[in-house]
């Protein structure tokens, strides 16, 4: 993935000290190489992928049922539905101690597993302080090595009254990355780019703007992005899934903007990149967009990594650059090709800034200590999940296996957990501190969706908001909460997923007939019964509760 988009049929990739120290022919050692070790791969080796966008807070959710086709993110995000199976189990998962600890684990090695080398973040909250968590797969917002400025994500859209103070922020380092204009064109979410507009006619979008979805843009609004130099983020399988249309990608290509994938969160049908490539290249080849295989491979390497200002470090397989990067099963055939059609049974390897993570355990313990071994897609695999330091919040980090049965066991339970929240006993207190808090701050995950208009718990708000949600309102979560299975780390085996894939009606029949192949699945016959009744209607249907303080939550 350099300028020239090399290449090499048989080469070798030099790593030295977490960098890329030389690639060469695979017959020709450089004499101050001879004697090292050489760990035949039998693979592909890609630069690590780059996610630009991804929730990574809820993905331990699975997909939930999606009754209707939706013109604007308000429409699913008042539903009970929404609130049944993603906030309100979101907001219990947010706030008990042992589920932040599980989550933080699990989500990670969700993106891990299918060759995920940096990805949005994930963030803990103690009014008024934030604490950016830094873990195994590299942090877009907190990056550890020099010369990688911070991304910048916004929650929230941009309200005329603030464009001011957005634009000023655009002047600053690092990528400014916010949701826009999440819906149809012909919807009010279009008027949420059309705020970008200052009253002098100016706009606030610059070279670090990067817009996520941007599916409520027309042409006309393409252009004026790529004439101020501003990027976009495009996850086609989630708004397939809620609108049933998706981004204009092939105008934003056209126009000279940079487009970069990311999966935006798994309870919309996405668990990872892999199932974002196939997705956007069935879409794209059935629409005849004219996106090419490199197009796409692009959009989670290099794509990414200049959008965030970091390609002299990452996004491309060159001296100098830090080694980050995926191994694939196998190498012949188009080399794009080959990336877009692997599955989770295909990452051999995944080594972040020299380290191996994750691979066969044949081919990790070549790199790196093997700390656990799970089956993964029906394949055992290895992981190397240890840190130097414990996160300071978080304290000892979980095993994955731990994680997983203490999220299973959790969201099975959903309905008891909901009812046994306990203001007195929320959040974490901090392992061995974190810079301007106190020693008995409580700390909470925090979950990058809006709160739901109407609920207010006085001294949570701003801490956990998700939690809010969940507690009060036009019914308390307990009262609607139903059992749920934790989303598995792979989209391979994943049956619940298959089955539900069938039954989303907004998306084109060509996904919904090729996507199971594509994972050795037979496509399923739609389904009866899949969620339940209410699932589609608004939170407002609710029996309304008396509001309750925070000491009676």
């Amino acid at each position: 993935m350099d300028a020239s988009r090399t290449v090499l049929d048989e080469a070798i990739v030099w790593v030295a000290d977490g960098f890329i120290s030389d690639v060469t022919a695979a017959d020709q050692i450089p004499p101050d190489q001879a004697g090292l070790p050489v760990i035949p791969t039998a693979g592909t080796i890609y630069p690590g992928m780059i996610e630009l966008h991804n929730h990574l807070a809820y993905n331990s959710l699975p997909l939930f049922k999606i009754p209707q086709r939706y013109t604007m993110r308000e429409g699913w995000q008042g539903t009970i539905g929404y609130r049944r199976y993603v906030s309100g189990a979101a907001g219990v998962i947010s706030s008990v101690p042992d589920l932040i600890r599980a989550t933080i684990r699990y989500v990670e090695c969700k993106s891990l597993i299918a060759g995920t080398t940096t990805s949005q973040g994930l963030t803990l909250r103690s009014s008024p302080i934030q604490h950016l968590y830094k873990g195994i797969v590299r942090n877009a917002e907190l990056p550890d090595a020099p010369g990688l400025d911070p991304a910048r994500p916004k929650i929230g859209d941009v309200t005329p009254d603030d464009v001011t103070a957005f634009r000023e922020s655009l002047a600053g380092k690092g990528a400014r990355i916010l949701h826009l204009a999440e819906g149809l064109p012909t919807s009010p979410a279009r008027q949420h780019f059309l705020d970008l507009q200052a009253p002098d006619g100016s706009w606030a979008i610059a070279p670090t703007f990067v817009g996520i979805h941007a599916t409520g843009l027309t042409d006309d609004d393409l252009a004026i992005v790529a004439q101020h130099g501003g990027s976009i983020v495009w996850s086609p399988f989630s708004n397939l899934v809620l609108y049933g249309d998706t981004a204009r990608t092939a105008s934003a290509l056209r126009l000279g903007i940079k487009v970069a994938l990311g999966s935006d969160w798994s309870p919309t049908a996405s668990k990872n990149l892999l199932n974002e490539l196939k997705v956007a290249q069935i879409f794209s080849q059935d629409a005849q967009l004219g996106i090419t295989d490199q197009q796409l491979v692009e959009m989670v390497t290099i794509t990414p990594a200049q959008i965030l200002g970091w390609q002299d470090s990452l996004g491309s397989i060159e001296p100098g650059k830090l080694a980050d990067m995926t191994v694939v099963a196998g190498g012949t055939g188009d080399p794009y090709s080959h990336l877009i059609n692997a599955t989770e049974s295909d990452i051999q390897l995944v080594i972040i800034g020299g380290t191996g993570r994750y691979g066969t355990p044949a081919l990790l313990a070549n790199v790196s200590p093997i700390d656990e071994q799970l089956v993964v897609a029906g394949d055992t695999r290895a992981f190397h999940l240890d840190t130097k330091d414990p996160d300071p919040v978080l304290g000892a980090a979980l095993s994955l296996g731990d994680a997983t049965t203490i999220l299973a066991d959790a969201l099975e339970h959903m309905p008891e957990r909901a009812a046994a929240i306990d203001s007195a006993h929320l959040g974490l207190v901090a392992h061995e501190g974190v810079a301007g808090a106190s020693a008995d701050e409580r700390w909470f995950l925090e979950l990058d969706q809006p709160p739901i208009a109407g609920v207010s718990v006085p001294g949570l708000e701003a801490i956990a908001p998700a939690l809010v949600d969940s507690m009060i309102g036009a019914g308390s979560f307990a009262s609607i909460a139903v059992p749920i299975k934790l989303d598995p780390l792979a989209t391979r085996g994943d049956d619940a997923f298959f089955a539900m894939l069938a039954n989303l009606a907004n998306v084109p029949e060509v996904i919904r007939a090729e996507l199971p192949g594509r994972y050795g699945e037979a496509p399923r016959p739609p389904a009866e019964g899949i969620g339940l009744a209410d699932d589609g209607l608004s939170i407002a249907s609710l029996p309304l509760q008396e509001p309750i303080s925070p000491g009676d939550a």
